[in-house]
């Protein structure tokens, strides 16, 4: 055994000095690596594409994607039930957050924040009155389409929509809108809320930000067949599309005095029976999160549809209808991979159209032939932003 150890303590002895003795050599030592010192980068962003996406999750940080890769281009901060819109340049991301001191209480402070779309920079914090905080909205706030004007539904506690003035960085003033919510911008010179009797609250605001009111009287029954507050927009043309659970579709000119259409139902303009508002009716209806979008360039409206009967207007869909909104008529009808409970479509001639989960996964597809080009899994809360530029 002793001469066992001797042998082996020889071996490794051997062994040792000939690694010693390589490791010597200049040759070894000119061929080990040289460590780079770090460099310290900060990546920008390039100009903002309409194919680019921002999922809401309402509650969390907001991650941006590019459609066309699927890639992840970068973060923004969020908190609870945050709200965020894409200025109308490209330029600027808005986030609308409230905060407590400590946590979930304490001294509550609501700020707009703008962050440069570039850098993703902090480039400025405006102090906000109390926002509106119960379910999360798209419609909780938007931008004017010259992008002078951000205005946000708040409560406190009568609703009302606070008007900040973008460039000067400050509120102007708050408008009391008492029995009506959410923001429906217009063309230009101010906005529309809806209303809980079925009617049109509606703010002008001048170059100053001075506030006039008017209203109009009910145009849909709001008990028995309410509108959708997600009912879709074309800001450049000031036009709303205010579709109801039954899916009756109020196209409607927004302004001081709001022109409404004559109605025409996503169901009878696809051939099929009219839903109805019984409760044993079962017929083809809109649902989900965000069930609505409009691509402004081919005037065509996207409907997330499911089989169901009357108050299933949050169910998820498993098709996605495409109406020609100048003829009434159904242009083609894309069956989705998944359930799906909201969608948002690029603004652009070659649209891409996203449609999302509940469970976190997004679907990126062309919204001419519906052909998938990308799957996204990730924490994403089934609404999406599109840039409307």
């Amino acid at each position: 055994m002793a001469g066992l150890r001797k042998s082996r303590w020889a071996a490794m002895a051997i062994a040792a000095a000939g690694l010693s003795g390589v490791s010597g050599t200049p040759s070894a030592r000119a061929a080990q690596p040289v460590l780079q010192a770090e460099q310290s980068t900060v990546a920008t962003l390039p100009t903002m594409s309409s194919h680019w996406f921002l999922p809401a999750t309402g509650s969390e940080s907001y991650t941006l994607y590019n459609g066309d890769t699927a890639q992840i281009l970068g973060t923004l901060p969020g908190d609870l039930i945050s709200n965020a819109a894409f200025s109308p340049d490209g330029k600027t991301f808005y986030v609308a957050v409230t905060m407590w001191a400590r946590g979930d209480h304490g001294p509550r402070e609501d700020f707009l924040r703008a962050y440069d779309a570039h850098t993703l920079a902090l480039v400025k914090e405006i102090e906000l009155p109390p926002r509106a905080l119960a379910v999360y909205k798209i419609q909780n706030m938007d931008l004017s389409q010259d992008g002078h004007w951000a205005y946000i539904f708040d409560m406190s506690p009568a609703t009302g929509i606070t008007v900040i003035d973008l460039k000067a960085g400050k509120v102007v003033r708050t408008v009391d809108t008492p029995g009506c919510a959410l923001v429906f911008p217009w063309k230009s010179g101010g906005l529309s809320s809806l209303c809980g009797d079925g009617s049109l609250t509606n703010v002008a605001v001048d170059a100053s930000g001075a506030a006039k009111v008017s209203h109009v009287a009910p145009f849909f029954d709001a008990n028995n067949d309410p509108v959708f507050e997600q009912s879709p927009i074309d800001r450049h043309a000031g036009i709303a599309f205010f579709i109801t659970y039954t899916g009756k579709v109020f196209e409607t000119s927004l302004g001081a005095t709001p022109t409404i259409g004559t109605p025409w139902t996503l169901s009878a303009a696809a051939g099929q029976p009219v839903a109805t508002t019984g409760v044993q009716d079962v017929a083809w209806r809109p649902g989900g999160k965000e069930p609505f979008a409009y691509q402004r360039a081919t005037r065509q409206l996207y409907a997330l549809m499911h089989m169901g009967t009357y108050w299933t207007h949050k169910r998820e869909g498993n098709e996605i209808w495409v109406y020609d909104t100048t003829a009434h008529t159904l242009l083609r009808r894309i069956a989705l991979p998944a359930d799906c409970v909201g969608i948002a479509v690029s603004q652009d001639q070659h649209p891409l159209l996203y449609a999302l989960t509940g469970e976190g996964k997004a679907f990126v597809m062309d919204a001419a032939s519906g052909k998938v080009l990308h799957t996204i899994d990730a924490r994403i809360g089934g609404i999406a932003l599109t840039p409307d530029l």
